[in-house]
């Protein structure tokens, strides 16, 4: 689970975020938790969403990847 939030979100307190990545800690669910400082429902200074472009890449990548199973296709 990757989990981007915005500190001012509106629409999402914040407060849902943090309960729901205490839960998944608890259960001990692969997961990232990142907050944006100053971002609300969408995520709008320009570093904020190049570094969300970049997590989510990263975590397609990881999870989503076909497996390289050594075979030539």
């Amino acid at each position: 689970m990757l989990i981007l939030h915005g500190a001012e979100d509106t629409n999402v307190p914040l407060g849902q975020a943090v309960y729901f990545h205490r839960a998944l800690r608890h259960f001990g669910a692969e997961h990232e938790f990142v907050i944006y400082p100053r971002e609300g429902h969408s995520i709008q200074e320009r570093n904020h969403q190049l570094d969300f472009l970049r997590r989510t890449r990263s975590w397609f990548d990881r999870w989503l990847r076909p497996a390289d199973d050594g075979a030539d296709n």
